[in-house]
């Protein structure tokens, strides 16, 4: 039956106590809404209406929100008096939530960020902050999920208000000084229009002594990244530039990407930015990034994959980013860009051969016999060599990188194991590396020899093939 109908039927004083009853119930509700509209307690805390103020809006990538979440907690907390953060539904403008009715009834949401390799922490996803600046004007931000917004009763005030946020947001930057590399966050659940994110990376320290090279190799790598940053005032007042760029090149496996790691974490203060494989594709972020966190380090391996001579290069795009950026920076920014490659022929000569880009190129030869020996004792850990002719087998190594003897080593241990070596440490004998080498050499063919850098090397301009198999 309709309600019309049901209505009409019931006595007047009933119906009566019916529409009262239902008009009350609507008024509160009304009045329960107005008193919790944000737009009511943002005009209290302004002290006019806040359309009569200011709203500055800056875009604010995924990466970026922890950092100004941080900063904006620290300035609440410096201020005993205000209040906790209210939320803002979900409502991404300031100004379109203030019109439309958002309320402070709405619970607050938190999306879990990374802080460190190890940490995290919750930030709001939709969170508007009561504040006021050192010299007592009110202002008001919104952190959403796509910009940050400051509002205050005048131009001037907004921006001090944004420059503050920002500020804060710099100094509590949880990049800075860490191990970083940019990912695709295509199909990984962000935000619309993010497209990629910062990632924190694990890598450990390699000490000194595990790095196997010429002394004299090894003092020029190390002045042209530790020596720079060790006397960079220095340099500063003396009108020289700190922004480098250093082109590690030799064969595989002799150490290039070892090297790098060392002198990652030789350089404690600065942020490493790494960059191989996919995270290519974002040479211009991570250029941006090391500009935003320096001092940096930007290391990019095998460079050639980006970077190969325009005559050959079917899309240049990367390859004009990278020279791009690296011009951008200037000379007195304080950077530092690694790029390793096996192949430094086939690289573009404005970015291998022009100072500014690349200033330093470093070679690294395959190991003389000095440091055969050295690689033979590093690898002979766990090991017992009584039975084996070392001398012999340095002598038949020679042109064989680091990489191909780590390999070596560990197929005479597994020759030692397959016939029924048990001992500890185990005992390996002439006749298991006699097997190794065939196994990798002539079973393995060319494609291993150039895979653990056991070939002729071009740059080096000599035949470096000793292993006799028979």
């Amino acid at each position: 039956m309709p309600y019309a109908v049901l209505l009409a039927d019931l006595p007047d004083a009933v119906l009566g106590v019916f529409v009262f009853a239902v008009a009350g119930v609507v008024l509160v509700a009304v009045v329960a809404n107005r008193l919790a509209a944000l737009a009511r307690v943002v005009n209290r805390h302004l002290g006019t209406d806040w359309r009569s103020g200011t709203i500055l809006t800056r875009p604010v990538p995924n990466w970026e929100r922890v950092n100004l979440f941080l900063a904006l907690e620290a300035l609440r907390e410096q201020a005993p008096a205000a209040p906790p953060v209210l939320s803002f539904g979900y409502y991404d403008e300031l100004a379109q939530g203030l019109t439309h009715g958002a309320n402070r009834r709405m619970p607050l949401e938190y999306a879990v960020r990374a802080t460190s390799l190890a940490t995290t922490t919750k930030v709001v996803a939709a969170g508007l902050y009561l504040l006021k600046l050192p010299d007592g004007a009110p202002y008001v931000v919104l952190l959403s999920r796509g910009y940050l917004e400051a509002l205050a009763a005048t131009p001037e005030a907004a921006q001090a208000a944004l420059d503050r946020v920002l500020h804060e947001a710099s100094k509590r930057n949880v990049y800075r000084g860490q191990v970083v590399t940019i990912e695709n966050t295509q199909y990984m659940g962000d935000e619309v229009g993010q497209d990629y994110q910062i990632v924190f990376h694990d890598m450990p320290a390699v000490p000194r002594s595990e790095i196997v090279l010429p002394e004299d190799v090894l003092r020029v790598v190390e002045r042209n990244v530790i020596g720079l940053l060790a006397h960079a005032e220095t340099l500063r007042k003396a009108g020289r530039g700190t922004r480098h760029g250093v082109l590690f090149h030799g064969p595989p496996g002799v150490g290039k990407t070892l090297v790098t790691k060392y002198l990652a974490r030789a350089c404690p203060n600065y942020t490493v930015i790494l960059m191989s494989g996919r995270q290519l594709r974002f040479v211009r972020e991570s250029c941006q990034l090391a500009k935003l966190l320096q001092p940096a380090l930007v290391v990019i391996e095998d460079v050639d994959l980006i970077a190969t001579d325009r005559s050959q290069n079917f899309d240049t795009t990367l390859l004009h980013e990278l020279m791009d950026e690296m011009d951008g920076l200037g000379t007195k920014a304080d950077v530092i860009f690694l790029l390793t490659t096996n192949r430094p022929r086939a690289l573009e000569g404005a970015l291998a051969t022009r100072p500014g880009r690349v200033d330093q190129a470093v070679y690294f030869p395959l190991p003389d016999r000095d440091c055969r020996r050295r690689l033979f004792d590093h690898f002979a850990r766990g090991l017992d060599l009584s039975a084996v002719e070392i001398e012999p087998l340095l002598d038949k190594s020679d042109g064989a990188s680091p990489a191909f003897i780590g390999e070596l080593f560990r197929k005479a241990a597994l020759m030692a194991a397959e016939r029924g070596e048990r001992s500890d440490p185990l005992k390996l004998t002439t006749a298991d590396f006699t097997a190794a080498v065939r196994e990798l050499i002539e079973f393995g063919g060319a494609l291993t020899q150039q895979l653990l850098g056991y070939r002729t090397d071009p740059d080096a301009g000599g035949q470096h093939f000793g292993f006799v198999t028979r």
